[in-house]
């Protein structure tokens, strides 16, 4: 009997092209495990008739297409939950709702081994993603976790759509590869089309969050900490980079804005940000013994003392033995929040802006690496060649880095 090890788990809210997604999963080559599909069709109590519609049009057409596709290799399977409390409604609950569904189809004769994937409506992923999934955690027993390396097609779109997603796309590679530079351990892209756990670390932190927004970064970050988290190079999803006005943030929501002009996304941070982390980064030495934030740049040294960092730092040191200990129990706490609200910090005290382009050209340079050109797209090609080979600056080592 082939044993279930994959569960794929696809929210699916207002969707016009579902089945384009599925279609893409059922042209996969097998993996050699039974992989199931659950699709999440979800909607709220406030939604308009029109999304109500549509909604109940996907799941007829979804019901169709699974009745005439089923093999001894993969199953699909379709929830409905058309009008879920405004409170809770949302791609949070959506995706909390397929990966417990997943979770307790590994809780009885499959036991814990199963793993479960995220993957959003609005993708399609290579002929090798089922198999590239299911090789990648078996050479990886240790790995709770992995993100899955990912592309935005950009061939069709108008020269300005082009452009946004070019942008935004440079600027999540370039954030990543800021964060391993600096020494960061825990760098890894957290996109929700993007990623997969395995069912016994998805239910001992907790499984996912309901947020209505930015719910895979949250809840990576209890899974990542966890050590051995890795990437998944030998695939790739493709997420749709169209416009989208339903969550606050992500990249549909930073295609609208761009192309309405509320959002510059030409401009980042520089670099120096990443440098002063990585500063930061490499006193932890020191700072198992006492708190020095004496050289620091100015909004690091501002941001450490609101927010307690003295006061957290004594509490570490009092509660580990080991500087080993302490480097753990820091990152800990130190983690993609805290650095994401330095970062935004740091932008409200005026630290300097650059264009995309000249700041991942620029972070490139201080790795010691060699690129060609720099244009907006000829830099990503080059960060997307150093994704594809799950590239850490310094082989992932916390080493820090110089400041300049």
């Amino acid at each position: 009997m082939v044993t279930l090890q994959l569960v794929v788990v696809i929210p699916c809210h207002d969707e016009p092209d579902l089945l384009v997604t599925l279609d893409s999963l059922w042209r996969c080559r097998p993996a050699a495990c039974l992989v199931e599909v659950v699709v999440v069709i979800n909607g709220s109590e406030t939604d308009p008739d029109a999304v109500r519609q549509r909604n109940w049009q996907t799941w007829v057409a979804a019901r169709d297409w699974m009745a005439a596709h089923q093999g001894d290799d993969r199953q699909f399977y379709l929830l409905h939950e058309p009008s879920l409390p405004a409170r809770q409604a949302g791609v949070g609950t959506a995706r909390k709702t397929g990966m417990d569904w997943a979770a307790t189809r590994f809780a009885g004769r499959w036991r814990t081994e199963g793993v479960i994937v995220c993957l959003d409506a609005d993708c399609v992923v290579a002929d090798n993603y089922l198999e590239a999934l299911q090789t990648h955690f078996a050479a990886h027993p240790d790995s709770p976790g992995c993100a899955i390396y990912f592309e935005h097609p950009w061939e069709t779109l108008s020269p300005a759509h082009r452009q946004a997603i070019i942008r935004y796309e440079l600027y999540l590679r370039y954030y990543l590869h800021g964060l391993r530079w600096s020494g960061f351990p825990h760098a890894f892209h957290t996109v929700g089309s993007s990623m997969a756990v395995r069912a016994d670390p998805y239910r001992r932190q907790g499984g996912m969050n309901r947020r209505k927004a930015g719910e895979d970064f949250y809840f990576l970050q209890k899974i990542i900490p966890l050590g051995h988290f890795s990437d998944l190079c030998t695939t790739t999803v493709f997420p749709s980079a169209r416009l989208s006005h339903r969550v606050p943030f992500g990249t549909g929501r930073a295609m609208s804005d761009g192309l309405a002009g509320s959002r510059d996304l030409g401009l980042v941070f520089a670099p120096a940000l990443f440098a002063a982390l990585g500063l930061l980064f490499s006193r932890l030495e020191q700072l198992h013994v006492e708190t020095v934030f004496a050289g620091l740049p100015p909004s690091l040294h501002r941001f450490l003392t609101i927010q307690q960092w003295p006061e957290r730092l004594a509490e570490l040191r009092a509660n580990t033995a080991t500087l080993s200990a302490f480097r753990k129990r820091f990152f800990q706490t130190f983690n993609g929040f805290q650095i994401l609200k330095y970062i935004h910090f740091a932008m409200d005290q005026g630290e300097r802006q650059m264009a995309v382009a000249e700041a991942a050209a620029l972070l490139l340079e201080r790795m010691g690496l060699q690129h060609d050109g720099v244009e907006e797209e000829q830099v990503l090609l080059y960060y997307r060649r150093l994704d594809r080979q799950g590239y850490w600056y310094g082989e992932g080592k916390p080493d820090g880095c110089a400041l300049f």
